[in-house]
């Protein structure tokens, strides 16, 4: 079982409930304005021979008078505001159920109870719900051999890291500037392709999850393109999708790489 799914899904379901209420409370202010005035009496409609039939009165003691189809306007702003005055009921029910449901708010994260535990207390125990900064250390603290064959071309970050282009070289600062948490060129093994090093591993925090980050630097080049398809490939083969577990950024000399390009990335897959 991924226990930490659990704090996924309540932050998730915390924010389905916030856009759940957005919706709804403009739902409800579209019906008020425009369901406008009520228009006076009562509609009923009944089908004989499928044809509808429409019959309105004014007031319970009176009988209800047919209304032919050429009559029909104020039959159908009457309809109209019942109609919507019904979702509007719907809407701001759903809405009292949702304010109490936010008020009452969630219990305590699960690794909370581990968070509270001194130093050690924690060297006793196998956190199943370890701490935030246990994760990202054991990330960051991750051994592997670095990919040390470069170009002529080699960049550095702020943080003095080496990489191969100035497109990476921006990758790393706005990855940086979020606090995401990544290994440079650390191997990873696909089935039926072999081992591959992405640009950037990338861990989100928040899901825990690893996030690999390919660039490809040259798609102007046929042979490079080609060779960066397969290994597209090979990255779903082994179920790391496109906008789900691996981010994918192309340039061409015409066209390069966009900080918001990143950005978009980053805030999807990332945070």
């Amino acid at each position: 079982m991924n226990y930490y799914q659990l704090e996924n899904n309540r932050i998730e379901i915390l924010k389905l409930l916030e856009e759940r209420q957005e919706i709804l409370s403009q739902l409800a202010d579209e019906m008020k304005n425009g369901r406008g005035r009520r228009p006076p009496g009562k509609v009923r409609v009944t089908d004989c021979r499928n044809n509808s039939q429409y019959y309105w009165k004014r007031g319970k003691e009176d009988r209800w008078k047919y209304i032919s189809k050429a009559n029909l306007e104020n039959v159908g702003k009457i309809m109209n505001y019942e109609y919507r005055t019904s979702l509007l009921q719907h809407a701001e029910k759903e809405l009292r159920f949702i304010e109490k449901l936010r008020e009452r708010s969630f219990p305590e994260r699960f690794e909370a109870d581990y968070e509270k535990l001194c130093k050690g207390q924690k060297e006793l125990l196998s956190p199943i719900f370890p701490s935030t900064t246990d994760v990202i250390n054991s990330f960051a603290e991750a051994e592997y051999e670095p990919f040390e064959k470069y170009d002529n071309n080699v960049y550095q970050t702020t943080k003095g890291e080496l990489v191969r282009s100035k497109s990476e070289v921006m990758i790393a600062e706005r990855l940086s500037f979020f606090n995401v948490p990544y290994q440079y060129e650390a191997p990873l093994y696909l089935e039926g392709y072999g081992t591959v090093r992405p640009d950037f591993k990338c861990l989100n925090v928040r899901t825990r999850e690893i996030i690999c980050w390919e660039h490809q630097g040259r798609m102007g080049s046929d042979d490079y393109a080609s060779s960066a398809l397969k290994k597209v490939t090979a990255y779903e083969d082994n179920g790391y999708y496109v906008g789900e577990k691996l981010i994918i950024t192309s340039e061409t000399g015409s066209w390069p790489l966009m900080t918001k390009t990143i950005d978009r990335w980053i805030k999807r897959l990332l945070l």
